[in-house]
């Protein structure tokens, strides 16, 4: 026997590939525990503004009843009150005038105080979630690599070239996940600049736009959403086939068991 064929001999074998529902399910532990981290987040700032801030991420126990406002104009419609775990994260209104020389009352968005008094437009912060969840991957796959959901089943986030190191390289980490989180980019960022445009606004019909303002933003919208839709789909491809995803490829990283490695 060679050298050489002593030195392929003792060299450890890899770890096999996590395979698609290892790492499905633990990407869903990883989006809830940043998820709920940002639901009690908003819901303390939230208390601190008195309603300034808000956002639901789309999973809080929504409760809604209807309210009238007397005075100069009077107004009626319903409130919803977001809430989990009993802490307030999102209260929204509609309501329109009453007064019957308003023979076509347009409705009108209101974000209302703790007290229920009508207040400009708070700070919606639903879309955090996707960014919160890079950074949280990135931090925790830089210094462990491994985050809760990986840890629950049993995946590591090697670095290809040295798979003994513990966590990965921060040109690595952070390459990681921006190119997994590259296609909703497109979608968070038009969250973001419609969260910051509608904050401080105050109460007022709904505006009036032409055909050649509302196609081209319908065109942008749906190809962020398709982006959005698509990229995340590809990548499940890629795993389910047995090969390494696209932000693992370019990383120059990789999700295995950890059975041999421990």
């Amino acid at each position: 026997m060679t050298d050489e064929g002593i030195e392929l001999a003792a060299a450890p074998a890899w770890p096999r590939r996590g395979g698609f529902w290892r790492r499905f399910f633990a990407s869903f532990i990883d989006y809830l525990v940043v998820l709920i981290s940002l639901y009690f987040l908003t819901a303390g700032l939230a208390m601190l503004t008195d309603g300034g801030v808000k956002g639901d991420f789309g999973l809080s126990l929504k409760v809604c009843r209807s309210f009238t406002v007397h005075g100069a104009t009077s107004l009626e419609g319903r409130v919803c009150k977001s809430s989990l775990l009993g802490f307030s994260v999102a209260d929204r209104a509609v309501a329109k005038a009453k007064e019957a020389q308003f023979a076509k009352p347009e409705s009108v968005s209101i974000d209302p105080s703790s007290k229920g008094n009508f207040r400009p437009a708070a700070l919606d912060l639903s879309f955090l979630d996707l960014p919160a969840l890079a950074i949280y991957l990135l931090v925790i796959e830089m210094t462990l690599g491994q985050s809760v959901g990986k840890r629950a089943l049993v995946l590591v986030v090697y670095d290809a070239p040295n798979w003994q190191r513990r966590g990965l390289p921060l040109q690595k980490a952070f390459r990681r996940q921006l190119i997994k989180f590259l296609g909703a980019f497109p979608l968070v960022l038009a969250e973001a600049w419609s969260a910051f445009q509608t904050w401080g606004s105050f109460p007022g019909p709904a505006p009036s736009y032409s055909w050649w303002e509302i196609v081209p933003a319908l065109v942008a919208a749906g190809f962020a959403l398709g982006l959005a839709l698509i990229w995340p789909l590809w990548i499940g491809i890629s795993i389910a086939s047995g090969n390494e995803p696209i932000h693992d490829r370019i990383a120059g990283t990789t999700v295995r068991t950890r059975e041999i490695y421990e």
